[in-house]
């Protein structure tokens, strides 16, 4: 049986978390949420300033 000391834990565990694919793949999933939130919010400013950005820069016509 072996003991873990709590620093070699907290070692390891920061390097896990701290890993590169895993900082991407936190930034990707918080980017992802920030935008789908705008984008399908119900608060008229921050919707309307996304609907207007969504048509200038992507040319989608949806209405």
């Amino acid at each position: 049986m072996t003991a873990f000391s709590p620093s070699s834990v907290l070692q390891k565990t920061a390097g896990i978390t701290l890993s590169k694919p895993v900082q991407v793949t936190l930034y990707m999933m918080l980017s992802s949420l920030v935008i789908w939130t705008v984008f399908f919010s119900n608060y008229p400013p921050a919707h309307n300033t996304a609907h207007s950005a969504r048509h200038h820069t992507l040319g989608v016509a949806c209405h």
